[in-house]
């Protein structure tokens, strides 16, 4: 693909993207790398992360090759109540389980989410195949409490071009996805009462309890593009994912999956993508033994226009890290508002990444902040 036809193709994936009409969102990892920075990286993503990021990053000077990435998250605040809560449900300890349940969901949210995923991103090439689970019970108490499940597989065919003029660095990409998604039905969640209460009073298995709701599954086809432009360690962006065309999803119990092994595949329910825009702003310098970068990052751009700043707050994502060393990295950010921080090591081929992150879940900005741990390990060349 020449970089006229890449060019093309991000015109139209940007101008499409203003005008589609969707009723799902796509599932991403919360990776520990980029929730230490606020959510921010995205924009200018490199390497692995290109492929929840931006396509423009295949366009590194470097390859890099990663053999596996398991990338794991649970939404609980790591306060010391709660880490004894939590030893508590891992130890199998019933006393007081249910009421213990329903502090975590309706102070924070309760659930857990793991990525994993392999491929080659760089040299303006990357192909890449990942998965996401993301499983969270919310409500107001535990009575009302649903849990959503999501879960989805992409397999990611992607080519940058970059190209210098004068001393403005330009890159260019786009990628294609083959997806699956498997979602629980209704969108609003399974009730996360009745599951508990089989689990912890009926004596049921976690996969009994949930055998007779429904799931709903199907794969599609999406697009990624975006563009960065670099002039020192100044740097701006943009992107536009999940631009899809409509998909068939079909309904299925979680039993029926389960005993035939075969998941929904092609049903009479047309779903799309929920297409997002990000911009970003990015300083980054490399001074041997010390790294500094800031990043700050907006989704939904276009909200300034109809809202006018009011709408900036909950979509910012900005971050700060500082590499010592080249293998220790420290990272800080604001995520919508609330505070995050992250270390991370990188020695040899591993590299390993943890944070701490809160994100906004309420309506307004400030509403209601659900906290989460990550951790990542990857091996890469």
């Amino acid at each position: 693909m020449n970089k006229k036809a890449i060019v093309l193709v991000l015109i139209v994936a940007l101008g499409g993207a203003v005008f589609a009409q969707t009723q799902v969102n796509s599932v991403s990892p919360k990776d520990a790398s980029s929730m230490g920075m606020g959510g921010a990286f995205k924009v200018f993503s490199t390497g692995y992360d290109t492929f929840f990021g931006n396509p423009a990053g295949f366009g590194s000077k470097k390859g890099e090759l990663t053999i596996a990435d398991l990338n794991t998250w649970v939404y609980v605040k790591p306060t010391q109540e709660n880490i004894k809560a939590a030893q508590k449900i891992i130890g199998g300890d019933d006393s007081g389980m249910i009421s213990t349940i329903e502090k975590l969901v309706v102070e924070n949210g309760f659930g857990a989410g793991a990525s994993l995923g392999l491929g080659w991103a760089g040299k303006g090439f990357g192909l890449g195949l990942t998965m996401v689970t993301d499983e969270i019970a919310t409500g107001s108490s535990l009575l009302g409490a649903k849990l959503v499940s999501q879960t989805q597989a992409n397999l990611t065919v992607g080519l940058a071009v970059p190209f210098q003029l004068g001393p403005v660095a330009f890159s260019v990409g786009a990628d294609a996805r083959a997806f699956y998604k498997l979602n629980s039905d209704p969108a609003s969640g399974w009730p996360f009462n009745a599951i508990v209460t089989d689990i912890f009073v009926n004596n049921k298995k976690p996969m009994e309890a949930i055998e007779n709701l429904d799931v709903l599954g199907g794969y599609g086809f999406a697009l990624d593009a975006g563009a960065t432009i670099g002039l020192g360690p100044f740097m701006i962006g943009a992107m536009v994912r999940d631009l899809g065309l409509e998909m068939n999803m079909e309904q299925a119990k979680v039993k029926d999956v389960l005993n035939s092994g075969e998941i929904p595949m092609d049903g009479s329910i047309v779903y799309q993508l929920k297409p997002i825009i990000t911009t970003g702003l990015g300083f980054k310098l490399d001074l041997g033994l010390i790294a500094p970068s800031v990043y700050v990052e907006a989704d939904d751009p276009l909200a300034l226009i109809n809202e006018g700043f009011d709408s900036i707050w909950g979509n910012l994502h900005a971050g700060a890290e500082l590499r010592l060393l080249r293998f220790l990295a420290l990272r800080a950010g604001l995520n919508q508002g609330y505070l995050s921080l992250g270390v991370g090591l990188n020695i040899l081929f591993l590299k390993v990444d943890a944070a701490v992150f809160t994100e906004e879940v309420g309506v307004n900005p400030g509403d209601f902040g659900r906290t989460g741990i990550a951790l990542q390990a990857a091996i890469r060349f």
